[in-house]
Parts: C-alpha cells; structure tokens; sequence
C-alpha cells in the first residue's frame, strides 16, 4: 500500500460527499449526518511571549455519519493549521487543539483520521476501523472535549493511558445507558500519529515500526457502574501494550507496559464534576514520562446560553524521565477556568486562562525553554453545523 498523497486524500473525502446523494435512497430511516466543526484558539503567555509568531492556531472536523440500515459508517477527516511557534509549542499541553492533523515535520495538514463501521446486536455494539480509541474508553462527563470544555490536555484526556493515535482497532460494548456498561477493544499500539512519516501504510502493518521495533497491540477492558444511592457513575478500566519502546534507563527495549484507572462522575444542581486518576508502570515515553496522573474538574450551566468550567490535574513523573530531561525535571500540575458563551446555535466564544506550575515538566531549565510558572491566556471561537440527508423519522 503506498502513501496516500494529500491531493489523494482529499479527492477521496470529496467523493465520498458527492456521492452521498446517489445512496441516499438506500439507507436507513436515520440517513445521512453531515456535520462540520471550525475552531480557532489564539493564545499569549506569560515568559517568552515574544517568541510567538503564531498567535492563533486553527482546526477544521468534518463528520459523516451514514445509517446503512444494518449499521453505520463513519467517516472524519480533519485538517489544522501549522502550531509552530504558538503558545501551544512554548507551553507543551496548554492547547489540546493544536496540531492534531500534522506532517512529520510539523506542519500542517488534511487528513482522513477515521473510517469505522459499527452495529448493534442487542444490547451488544460493535465497532471497527480506523479508530479514535479516547472516544471510546476514559469518558468523563466535564473534561473530555477540548472545542467546548477544557483547552489544556491533561484536563482533557487522563495521559498515563497509552492510547494509540487514530489507529485500526475493534471497539466492543455491552450494556445500556443509566446501566452497567462493559467496552473492551484491542487495536494495533502504532498509530497514524505514532509512525514518523504519518504513513496510512504503516497502520495495517502489525510486526515492525520501520525501524525495527515490534508495534505490539494496544488492549483495554473498562466498566462503568451507576451508583444510584450516592448519584454517582463509576468507571473502572486497565490496559496493556506490547509496543516496544526504549526505556529511560538505557538497559534496553521494553515492550510490557500496563495500568490502571478510575473516573467519578457526579451532578450537584446545575454543576456537573470529575474526578479521574491513573497509574502505570512505564519505564518508557510511551506514556511522556507521566506515571502517575489526578484531576478534578466541574462544569457549571448557568442557562442555555452560558456555563463556566474549572479544573486542576497534577501528572506525576517517572524518576528516570525526570533525569532524562534537559533541565531540572518536576512534577507538573495545571490549573484551568474557561467560560462559555454560545452566541447562537452554532457559533461560541470562550476565554480561558491556565496556570502551570513546572511547565514542560521542568522547574528550571536553559534561557531558551519555558519553565516554571507560567500563565497562558487564551480565547476559543467555534462554528458548529449539522445536516440531515435522507433522515425518515
């Protein structure tokens, strides 16, 4: 299988909506969802401002959903500006928008990020392709989505977990809404973010990375508990990956990492908290260094149109990793609140302020790094529409 051209792909996900039409007829009584995501971030930061030639980064999401009677097909391409030099870049985490569909050398680009088909047999659904896993599993009601919610990654998703990037996989789930639910799923640990060249070739090659190490298999059980007496859902979750990667220490390749995790969900009047923490035994960057990982975080709805969030998370780092960096490494926590304003129907503004204490996981480093405390100050602006194609109910 070749690399697939940018001209390629985007010719591909433009005949997949010119034909859309043609199969209308065909489909189920839910047809044909089309819905298309613009985002905008632009941020300043308190050490190294100057630096910043990039003051806003920009994304671009584009979803179709096609109930084929039997099933559905879905399909999200994306397509984001150039991160550097931006705030995003100075401050690793502070902007989990940036640079999510990328060149390898960091440039910005289009891509088909997931093509995946998924049924129900009872209460049994099954889903597989080329897959986003952190949809799936580590779900948390207030800090799971950087276009409304949190902008900083670790309020985003728990990062001791070692989710591949979009990356083939089968994806199953038993249970029902307000019920026990239980999802295991396994897919290749090398993803399309993984690879250097961000080569779709490399996906459904299992063995080895191009330079020798084994890819291995990502796996992960969860389940998730409703707690009616204390109006409280708990998810419970461990995984394991076979990929081998380099260890800190320098004595060879591991390819034996797992760990754990636990989410509460809640809801208080019109506030909705979380509170998620994580744990594993990387002796690689599989994970970036992070070993040990908390957050709280809550969402407050004022009315339709306005609600404000907050949130804290401290990553705790393997000892090895802090060693290996360039500078004093530290433990690093970030602190976030954001409000939200939902103008219209589809347009939204949110200012956002973060503080990280030991930013890039260093309390001092050299002149030219960004370390210790910093405050990031930012604005979100969104665009959000959705259409119907074929729907019969």
């Amino acid at each position: 299988m070749h690399f697939l051209n940018q001209k390629m792909k985007t010719a591909m996900l433009l005949a997949c909506i010119l034909l859309l039409p043609k199969v209308a007829s065909a489909l189920g009584d839910d047809g044909i969802t089309i819905e298309l995501g613009v985002t905008g971030v632009g941020q300043q930061i308190s050490k190294r401002n100057g630096d910043i030639d990039k003051e806003a980064t920009e994304s671009v999401d584009l979803v179709i959903d096609a109930d084929m009677g039997f099933g559905v097909l879905h399909i999200y391409g994306e397509a984001a500006s150039t991160a550097d030099t931006s705030a995003s870049s100075l401050v690793a985490g502070s902007n989990a928008d940036a640079g999510t569909a990328a060149k390898p050398n960091g440039r910005g680009r289009g891509q088909l990020s997931e093509i995946s088909f998924s049924t129900d047999i009872s209460m049994l659904n099954i889903n597989f392709g080329v897959i986003d896993l952190t949809g799936f599993a580590d779900a948390t009601a207030t800090a799971n989505d950087e276009g409304v919610q949190f902008l900083a990654n670790t309020l985003v998703n728990n990062p001791t977990i070692a989710f591949p990037d979009y990356t083939p996989a089968v994806v199953v789930n038993y249970g029902e809404e307000d019920a026990i639910q239980f999802t295991a799923l396994t897919a290749n640990a090398y993803g399309l973010g993984d690879n250097p060249r961000g080569n779709y070739a490399q996906l459904f090659k299992f063995n080895r990375t191009p330079s020798g190490e084994k890819k291995g298999l990502f796996s992960l059980a969860e389940i998730r508990m409703p707690v009616a007496q204390a109006d409280l859902l708990l998810t419970l979750g461990g995984w394991h990956s076979s990929m081998e990667v380099a260890r800190y220490d320098g004595t060879g390749n591991d390819k034996n990492t797992f760990g754990g995790y636990v989410n509460l969900d809640s809801q208080i009047g019109d506030t909705a908290y979380s509170i998620r923490g994580g744990y594993n035994n990387a002796k690689t960057e599989i994970t970036g260094g992070v070993k040990s990982f908390g957050s709280l975080s809550i969402e407050h709805v004022i009315n339709e149109q306005h609600a404000f969030g907050a949130g804290v998370a401290y990553s705790g780092l393997h000892n090895d990793y802090k060693n290996a960096l360039t500078g004093t490494g530290a433990n690093t926590t970030v602190t976030e609140i954001y409000y939200r304003w939902q103008i219209t129907d589809a347009v939204a503004i949110s200012p956002d302020i973060q503080y990280h204490h030991n930013a890039n996981n260093l309390s001092s480093g050299a002149a030219n790094t960004v370390f210790g405390n910093v405050w990031v100050y930012g604005v979100r602006m969104t665009f959000g529409a959705s259409y119907q194609l074929a729907h019969k109910n």
